[in-house]
């Protein structure tokens, strides 16, 4: 009787322990942060300012990222599963969830939060890479290829190893970017050969020469001119605004003149790149011919000039 109390008592003060042990490890980064280094001065900004927001989803995902750098998987965890469950719109949270999956090796499990990433934001490429290789390090090598093929539809650079370390150890890249060849090709050749009706139409954008608001008669971004009031477009059901579209036309630079070319007295025309001076510096100053009567050297005799004719025919 009396040992059966006591494997009782032992089985609570164990089932207590289980259920205290994930109480007691949570937000345990809290204790190691220190304000004197960047990265945990800005963890702590941000819990500052989850406290008067305690529901910003962007909020919640950057806190994840800054504590998963310092290896507090399941801190970071939970952070992306709240931010994923405020925000119900983004995928972010989720893809980073699976990068805290991959780095501990858990692969069945970050293949599932890829896949949600990409089910959330289809065109998040990155998640499309990182579900191939989760795939690939599950042997599912079928899965594999369709993902990775996917991400190559606009950045190819994925596989590019300065970019994204994970592609050193994928196996298939070769097999990948062989079938993808054709269709990559085709696609690269669009803007060599497509006809638009304003052909610097995505340089313009790049440029910065739209300058987009939030609200309508919002700030304009740094280095972005303010249109007058007429050209100034109306806010089609919330959203950014297109305040500034200058004619294509008049975004063109004016061409600078060119100059006029400078002639030998060959009358062959100077290159443009010849030296000014020569290589070997400038020239002596030139002596002339003593004087008569032997002493120092005399100046140079200025010519005269000859006289001009007069008479018919002349003039």
């Amino acid at each position: 009787m009396i040992v059966d109390r006591r494997a009782r008592f032992a089985g609570a003060l164990a089932l207590c322990a289980a259920l205290a042990g994930p109480l007691a490890a949570r937000d345990v980064y809290r204790g190691f942060l220190d304000p004197g280094i960047p990265q945990h001065r800005a963890t702590l900004d941000l819990l500052e300012r989850l406290v008067k927001t305690p529901d910003d989803a962007s909020l919640h995902n950057d806190l994840g990222c800054l504590i998963a750098r310092d290896g507090f998987w399941r801190d970071a965890l939970r952070e992306f599963a709240l931010a994923a469950k405020l925000d119900k719109a983004t995928g972010r949270p989720l893809y980073n969830a699976g990068l805290v999956h991959a780095m501990q090796g858990e692969w069945g499990s970050a293949a599932s939060s890829f896949h949600k990433a990409v089910s959330r934001a289809p065109g998040n490429w990155a998640a499309w890479w990182m579900l191939g290789y989760a795939e690939e390090r599950r042997d599912h090598v079928s899965a594999a290829i369709a993902a990775y093929k996917t991400s190559l539809r606009v950045d190819t650079s994925l596989f590019d190893v300065r970019r994204n370390p994970f592609a050193a150890y994928s196996r298939l890249k070769g097999r990948v970017l062989l079938e993808t060849l054709e269709g990559r090709v085709q696609r690269l050749a669009l803007p060599a050969t497509e006809q638009m009706a304003q052909a610097d139409l995505v340089t313009s954008f790049q440029q910065g020469r739209v300058a987009v608001s939030a609200v309508l008669g919002g700030p304009v971004p740094a280095g972005a001119q303010a249109p007058p009031d007429d050209r100034a477009a109306k806010p089609a059901s919330g959203g950014a605004v297109v305040t500034s579209v200058p004619p294509v036309s008049a975004s063109r630079p004016t061409p600078a003149p060119m100059a006029s070319p400078q002639f030998t007295r060959a009358n062959e025309p100077i290159p443009p790149d010849f030296p000014v001076q020569s290589p070997a510096g400038p020239a002596p100053p030139r002596r002339v011919q003593p004087d008569a009567a032997g002493g120092e050297d005399a100046p140079a005799p200025v010519p005269t000039p000859m006289p001009r004719p007069v008479g018919p025919g002349v003039g």
